[in-house]
This record gives structure tokens, C-alpha cells and sequence, in this order.
């Protein structure tokens, strides 16, 4: 499926693309929907959110992180092709639901469109905690190697000062 390219820059240009993605299912789905048609604009627009939150996230990226660290760090540039590709993968939910025979078709599109978008919602806190336990190992990386640097410099100055104190006394 193919996109204009709508970059929003900051959350009031996402919130109207998001707005926007709604009209457009309402749209799709017309006067009186059939289950098929239901699904296929359901799919559509998981897919078009998805790629907005994305098209955000980069962006904000870029805009927000300080030039110094652009280029600087191999898991700053991969982030966020490995957050965009967690985010992306596909809802199985919608595949496990029972259908009601008795729902109506527009009480079953607004439970399924609150279903993805629950399923988006746990998508981002699938990444943040993604994200939060990468930081959390990279940092106690970087402190363990700082903690054994200062290790061996303070080892090393205690021996540079007994070596001098050695040399003083001859």
C-alpha cells in the first residue's frame, strides 16, 4: 500500500494524522459494511497508524538527539530500525476474538478498532520496555568497564606512590 508522505514533525501534526486515519476507516467502511470490508479498512488503517507513530519516532529522533551523538553511536543509529520493526509486527488479535451473532456491525468495528488500538498501545510499551532494558544493560556495561578503569588507576597511582616513596628513600 502506498502512502503520501505526511512527515509530522511534532505531536499536534500526529495527533491530526492519527484524527485522520479514523475519518478515513469511518470512510471506508461506508453506510453498511460487510465483515470483509470491515477487516480489509481495519488492516489498512493498523498499518497506516503504524507507519505514522514510526514516521514520528524518527523524526523526533533526528530532531531531538543532540548532533554529537548522530553519528557517533552504532546502537543509536539501529535503534530505530529495530523500534520500527517491533512496533510493525503484525496484531494476532484480531484472529482470536468470538464472534457475536447478535453484535451489530458498527458495535463490532468500534470493538475491533479499540482492539488494535489497545494492541498498538501495548506495541509501545513493548518497545519502551524493549528500549529501557537495552539502556539499562548498555549503562551497566559502560559503568562496570569505568568502575574497573578507576580500579586500576587508583591501584596504579598507589603503586607509582609507593615506587617514588621507595626511590625518596635511597
Amino acid at each position: 500500500m502506498c502512502f503520501a508522505k505526511a512527515v509530522p514533525y511534532d505531536q499536534a501534526s500526529l495527533r491530526s494524522m492519527l484524527h485522520s486515519s479514523v475519518d478515513h476507516y469511518c470512510d471506508r467502511m461506508g453506510n453498511e459494511p460487510e465483515a470483509a470490508q470491515m477487516e480489509a479498512a481495519l488492516a489498512e488503517t493498523e498499518e497506516e497508524l503504524s507507519k505514522y507513530v514510526c514516521e514520528f519516532m524518527e523524526d523526533h529522533i533526528q530532531e531531538n538527539l543532540p548532533e554529537s551523538l548522530q553519528e557517533s553511536s552504532p546502537l543509536l543509529q539501529e535503534a530505530p530500525q529495530e523500534v520500527r520493526c517491533r512496533f510493525q509486527r503484525p496484531s494476532v488479535t484480531a484472529f482470536l476474538e468470538v464472534q457475536n451473532p447478535e453484535e451489530s456491525i458498527w458495535a463490532r468495528a468500534l470493538r475491533r478498532f479499540q482492539g488494535m488500538l489497545r494492541s498498538l498501545q501495548q506495541r509501545c510499551w513493548d518497545v519502551l520496555t524493549w528500549l529501557q532494558e537495552k539502556a539499562a544493560a548498555c549503562l551497566q556495561a559502560i559503568s562496570s568497564a569505568v568502575k574497573a578503569i578507576l580500579g586500576e588507576l587508583t591501584d596504579l597511582c598507589s603503586s607509582v606512590g609507593q615506587l617514588f616513596r621507595n626511590l625518596i628513600q635511597v
